[in-house]
């Protein structure tokens, strides 16, 4: 039922483009909507976080890119990747740009979406569950009776001076739990800057890594000591950092 009622809507039939969320990596955190765009997608151009039973979804015909790129990675550019969009989407192809996580959520989500205004070319966007909400599912023990506040912020932004510095001061003083995505390998420069500004050395500091997927790991340890247990377990990215 549910299948015959989302194909009567035919995803793409008043749209050339689709931004979507595949979620944290597992097939099984994957939304409707998004499977069947995949399932009905001529293009997906997909990034490397996207599970590969996810990708393994797309019909044979379908075009798929990899358009992976990281912050030591700078093969396929985020130019290149609006490119394709727009030139998939002038040849009548149903294309899905396919993100990790969400797309609105640290995603670059806005220079592709202005990229199609510009070019007037229709698009939608379905969400995706966020790496951070996969992560607070599997913290549940550590969130069941937590009714304080929530701060998302981005690792790049202590080290990309073409983003405003942290606030550090503000961020100290933050009565809740800190969220951080791509923050790994900032960690240090982190961490001793919430303690130089007032965060106690002992405030919980949780690591997760590779959520909701068969390699998953988590490490649980404190401002002070985050560093150094990073390095004895060499975790490496993809990971959020929850802090508190």
């Amino acid at each position: 039922m549910l299948e015959k009622i989302i194909k009567s809507n035919q995803l793409f039939n008043d749209v050339s483009v689709i931004l979507a969320g595949a979620g944290p990596g597992n097939i099984n955190y994957l939304t409707i909507n998004v499977f069947y765009a995949i399932k009905e997608a001529d293009v997906i151009i997909y990034d490397g976080l996207v599970g590969k039973k996810i990708i393994e979804c797309a019909r044979k015909e379908c075009n798929l890119i990899l358009a992976s790129k990281s912050f030591q990675n700078k093969a396929c550019t985020q130019e290149q990747i609006i490119n394709w969009m727009i030139k998939f989407s002038k040849e009548k192809k149903k294309v899905l740009r396919l993100k990790g996580g969400d797309p609105s959520v640290f995603g670059r989500g806005a220079e592709e979406i202005e990229a199609l205004q510009m070019n007037k070319i229709p698009f939608k966007i379905f969400s995706g569950i966020t790496a951070s909400q996969g992560a607070i599912n599997i913290l549940k023990n550590n969130f069941e009776n937590f009714k304080g506040n929530f701060c998302f912020i981005t690792g790049h932004k202590a080290i990309n001076s073409s983003t405003p510095e942290m606030n550090f001061s503000s961020l100290s003083r933050f009565n809740g739990k800190i969220i951080i995505y791509m923050g790994l390998s900032q960690l240090s420069y982190i961490a001793k800057n919430l303690i130089k500004f007032g965060k106690q050395k002992e405030e919980m500091v949780q690591i997760v890594k590779d959520i909701s997927l068969s390699t998953q790991k988590t490490l649980t340890t404190n401002l002070d000591q985050c560093v150094k247990s990073r390095n004895n377990f060499n975790l490496k990215p993809p990971v959020i950092i929850i802090i508190n």
